[in-house]
């Protein structure tokens, strides 16, 4: 009896659950500020949010279909995912591809450099915008 009841109690929230939430959990585990960008596996963008040093965030994406057909699209799927790691200083720190629904992704264990070159600094004030010269 108690199962019963166990059963309907949780049944809506077991219905729920699927695979059509394509989550990946993000650990930025190095010292620097780095954007993790995903894409979807034909290459289009499907987001991206900068992760601090030593946090871990996750990111969600709804696959369930919908019921728009345009003509002349490519049915793609968009699993498995690529995780870009950039640096601040626009360079790659490391790609993780193939990287499946509900995947734990660490910016140290994917392929790359695993390096960031610093920022360029901005000019001093009182310096030119330009170097080009006044012809007079």
């Amino acid at each position: 009896m108690v199962f019963r009841i166990l059963v309907l109690l949780f049944l809506p929230i077991l219905a729920r659950a699927g695979t059509n939430d394509g989550t990946i959990l993000l650990h930025n585990d190095t010292t620097m500020i780095l954007t993790a960008i995903i894409q979807a596996s034909d290459g289009r963008f499907l987001g991206q949010f900068s992760v601090q040093p030593g946090q871990q965030s996750s990111w969600t994406s709804n696959l369930s279909p919908t019921n728009y057909v345009h003509p002349g699209s490519p049915n793609v799927s968009l699993t498995p995912f690529t995780v870009i790691w950039q640096c601040p200083s626009e360079g790659i720190f490391s790609m993780c591809t193939g990287v499946s629904p509900g995947s734990y992704v660490r910016a140290t264990i994917c392929e790359g450099t695993h390096f960031c070159s610093p920022k360029k600094d901005l000019p001093k004030e009182g310096t030119p915008a330009s170097k080009l010269k006044k012809i007079k």
